[in-house]
């Protein structure tokens, strides 16, 4: 009685606690905390001085959901995220140079003879006709008078899209090549020099050459760590343990006995639909085969051996176990032929004497047939149809209309066993009719199929190998120690991007995303779901936008000073030498010759170096240069002839149209990447 007193003094409070359970588990987590006071207003990332809730971008990401089909729930986040920026930073942009989109241009870019190109894509597939601009005029016309909110949607996508197209119409047509421009392109690709030359490439000179101190490399780093190329991105590295969702041998075995009982019992079943209906984990299809299908498929053969009412089954493959019931069988009509034939090829076939010299190959070939030569070697030796002449020039029942003319008339009209030469627009074709078929027997077939997958047991079985790995090996040294140990192979996934789709390894990494943003650096996650299994993940590296902390690229540093430290020692090896032969002798390599170098192109063929090479094309002249360090190497130069003289052409404009082409090529998202990088971006959506 005593307990039963305490019970009930604290029933309220056992009340409240089972009241807080449910509502965990009816209620979304992100709701829970907007009760709270959390949660709706987290930001999901910032955009220059704009802050964004996740209830924000939640309620975009229904909105634009609710109208466009996506393939990938990143696809869609990814998309408003970039409209998102888009519009925070290109409005004032758009509200300076007055842009707009009116009414009329509104209904133009929609439906008129002026698509759109984002309308076009989206909404015609790239290809609007008549009838399809009236069906979409009605579409948006009875939208916009009983689903108001729907047309608004769309309407405001379309006129941000065509704000983004107009603006970046006008960035391309403010960019232009000049004539000066243009004859300076024009020269610098036709003034040429030979040059004699000694390198020693950073390649071919050891580490050891040189001594690089910690306090070196960490010098080189805050001299260099704010360099453009030194800027890291926001983005994650994992090592990752994959322990694959397969059946076990007992669940192999265990569906091979439940596919076997129903191959027995299905021969007696009239009703075949309702028979696969009471199976348990299998679906149930119906096809046609014909002869022609048959060599495609392992059990064609037994197909027509078999009577109606027949099994084939249980059959495996990788993925499936069927079993097969000849439902029906009937002779349909079906005019397909076999031939075989070598195509002597003509360059002209209105050229009569190359056609006569064809006929004439053509004939001395049948000869030679029907004196006994073998035909697939005469094929290989003479056809020119590369898609047939590997297997005797050989095409099995097609069906009438799949060939030309000339060609499907010798293989429906002639008899098996002719041969001939055919004439066509590709050339002679020496044909062989090897078989025709006006009727055949059509079979009709019924499948159960069961899918090939581990049941719940093996399920629960990886799952625990799973998880007792990520509980017995959760640092750093550990997991990768216990991988090692139990065998399990490590795959090593860099740079993950937040919006990532795939991961290395993993074209669905599914909630392991999730996990790795909001991980620390050497935490061990606990099973995360992927396509094909369950990931045991190990975080071995954050970074954030911006300059990185020195040991997130301490080797790229060492790489960068070590690369330093051997131009300054040779470079200063390479002064003591008063002629190449001597640069060359004190540095263990050899004088070599360059034919046309240019300083369009600024690259030294035969040197090696893989790089432009502007300073050392650049310092070429008649005189021994002294030692340039460059980017592949250092150098020393010495011009051997003069720069050929160019003629004035008098206009350039060919080199105009090819030099401004290749400035508004890429011009406009080079502008927008400047934008977004003076905007200090913050992307918190994984968070």
């Amino acid at each position: 009685m005593a307990e039963l007193e305490r019970i009930r003094s604290w029933r309220w409070i056992l009340i409240a606690f089972i009241a807080v359970g449910m509502i965990g588990f009816l209620i979304p987590y992100d709701a829970v905390l907007a009760m709270f006071g959390q949660g709706a207003n987290r930001e999901v990332g910032q955009i220059g001085s704009t802050s964004l809730s996740i209830a924000q971008y939640q309620q975009e990401l229904q909105d634009r959901q609710g109208l466009f089909n996506y393939q990938t729930q990143t696809g869609l986040k990814n998309e408003v995220w970039n409209d998102l920026i888009e519009r925070s930073l290109l409005t004032p942009e758009y509200e300076e140079l007055g842009l707009t989109v009116n009414q009329e241009e509104f209904d133009e870019i929609r439906f008129g003879e002026h698509i759109s190109p984002y309308v076009q894509r989206t909404f015609y597939g790239g290809a609007p006709t008549d009838e399809t601009r009236d069906q979409w005029r009605n579409t948006f016309s009875e939208m916009f008078t009983n689903n108001r909110k729907d047309y608004d949607g769309y309407a405001q996508v379309i006129t941000a899209k065509r704000k983004r197209e107009k603006y970046d119409n006008l960035v391309k047509r403010g960019l232009y090549a000049n004539s000066l421009e243009a004859r300076y392109d024009y020269q610098t690709g036709q003034e040429k020099v030979n040059i004699k030359y000694v390198v020693a490439k950073y390649d071919d000179i050891p580490d050891s050459a040189v001594t690089v101190s910690e306090s070196q490399v960490r010098a080189y780093y805050n001299k260099h760590k704010n360099d453009k190329e030194y800027q890291q991105k926001k983005s994650r590295d994992i090592k990752y343990v994959l322990f694959s969702l397969e059946p076990s041998k007992e669940d192999l075995v265990s569906m091979k006995t439940e596919m076997t009982k129903i191959s027995e019992s299905w021969g007696t079943i009239d009703n075949d639909e309702v028979f696969a209906s009471n199976q348990d984990n299998v679906t149930y299809t119906t096809e046609t085969v014909t002869p022609n299908d048959t060599a495609t498929l392992d059990y064609g053969a037994k197909l027509y051996a078999m009577d109606q009412g027949g099994i084939i089954g249980p059959l495996e493959t990788d993925d499936n176990i069927e079993v097969i019931k000849i439902l029906d069988k009937e002779i349909v009509s079906d005019s397909t032929a076999s031939v075989r034939h070598i195509l002597l090829k003509a360059d002209d076939t209105e050229d009569e004497a190359e056609m006569d010299d064809l006929r004439a190959r053509a004939d001395s070939i049948k000869r030679r047939y029907k004196a006994g030569e073998d035909w697939d070697d005469l094929c290989s030796r003479f056809s020119e149809d590369p898609g047939s002449k590997d297997n005797g020039g050989k095409y099995e029942y097609f069906p009438k209309g799949q060939m030309v003319a000339p060609f499907e008339e010798f293989a429906f009209n002639k008899s098996v066993g002719s041969i001939g030469a055919v004439e066509t627009n590709f050339g002679i074709h020496l044909m062989e009719v090897l078989d025709q078929r006006f009727s055949v027997e059509q079979v009709t077939i019924g499948k159960i199929t069961r899918v090939v997958e581990p049941s719940e047991a093996t399920r629960k079985a990886i799952y625990d190998e799973a998880n007792d790995f990520s509980l017995l090996y959760d640092t750093e040294e550990t997991f990768l120690d216990g991988a090692d140990t139990l065998g399990y192979s490590i795959v090593e996934a860099k740079s993950v991007r937040p919006s990532a789709t795939n991961i290395t390894g993993l074209k669905n990494p599914g909630r392991l995303l999730g996990w790795i943003y909001k991980a620390e650096k050497g935490e061990v996650s606990n099973p995360q779901q992927v396509d094909g299994g369950y990931a045991v993940a190990l975080l071995t590296k954050v970074m954030e936008n911006g300059v990185p902390p020195f040991e997130n690229v301490t080797e790229v540093m060492k790489e960068a000073a070590t690369k330093e430290a051997k131009g300054k020692k040779y470079a200063d090896l390479m002064a003591k030498g008063n002629s190449l032969e001597e640069v060359a002798a004190d540095v263990d390599g050899d004088v070599k010759t360059a034919m046309n170098v240019s300083l369009k192109t600024n690259t030294v063929s035969g040197s090696g170096v893989n790089v432009q090479e502007p300073r050392a094309v650049g310092l070429s002249m008649d005189r021994m240069s002294l030692p340039i360090i460059g980017e592949g190497g250092i150098w020393v130069v010495s011009r051997t002839s003069d720069p050929a003289e160019v003629e004035d052409k008098g206009d350039y404009f060919e080199e105009q149209d090819r030099l401004t082409t290749r400035l508004t090529g890429a011009a406009t998202t080079r502008l927008f990447n400047a934008i977004k990088d003076g905007a200090e971006i913050e992307d918190n959506r994984d968070e």
